[in-house]
């Protein structure tokens, strides 16, 4: 069972410990949203949630079709910023970060990653 209260607070010191990192969003393998924050008004949670499933579904197929082993995580740079995913089987975790976020990339990966990892415990 997913405990709400423990994600919120690991959301809250995460985005707290890393400036760069402007919203998470935690959903479960559907697509339903667990807890996200973000700092910017007008993005919804619940359509970034499918997405990241579904990103999610097709690039597995792909590293599995490519005989690359699982999934890990991914990171896609966009104009403005960037989103890294990283997922269990129980969870996925979508980190947004700003353009300005090029240099501390492996940092915010892994704050991330410490992050899903405490939520999974």
């Amino acid at each position: 069972m997913v405990d709400k209260a423990k994600i919120e607070q690991i959301v809250s010191e995460t985005m707290g410990a890393n400036a760069e990192i402007q919203g998470i969003v935690v959903c479960d393998a559907k697509g339903k949203v667990i807890f996200g924050h973000t700092i910017s008004d007008g993005v919804n949670q619940d359509d970034i949630a499918k997405l990241i499933v579904k990103i999610s579904v097709n690039s597995s197929q792909l590293v599995a079709g490519i005989d690359m082993g699982g999934l890990k995580e991914m990171t896609i740079a966009a104009e403005q910023g960037y989103v890294f995913i990283l997922g269990d089987v129980k969870m996925i975790l979508a980190g947004l970060a700003g353009e300005g976020a090029r240099e501390q990339a492996g940092l915010i990966r892994m704050a991330l990653k410490r992050a899903l990892v405490s939520m999974l415990e």
